[in-house]
């Protein structure tokens, strides 16, 4: 009965650390957490914490078809041309590849 509640208990920590890596936070720190303390107190860490990363917008140019990962209102290529090109923001550059088929990035 010991053995299934440690492997029950492993089970848990190791899931808790799968998700740990996916939401992208440390998932070695989650591991030991659940491991030392309790899965429990690894779940309230791990969705207690605000994510580490930000998101990143993308802006599409319909002209030359340019993705920049910086802000900009106009393409800088299609400026130097002499046309002021307003760029799409998108969240996710494979949202740009539905609309698009060739992606050139900046």
């Amino acid at each position: 009965m010991l053995i299934i509640v440690i492997a029950v208990y492993l089970l848990i920590t190791f899931i808790l650390t799968v998700l740990g890596i996916e939401k992208q936070t440390e998932g070695l720190k989650i591991f030991f957490i659940s491991l030392f303390l309790t899965p429990l107190v690894g779940f309230i860490y791990l969705y207690g914490r605000k994510n580490k990363f930000s998101r990143i917008s993308y802006y599409h140019c319909h002209e030359c078809d340019y993705i920049y990962p910086v802000k900009m209102r106009h393409c800088p290529i299609c400026m130097e041309k002499g046309v002021k090109v307003k760029l799409k923001k998108y969240q996710s550059p494979y949202n740009i590849s539905n609309d698009i088929a060739i992606l050139n990035f900046a």
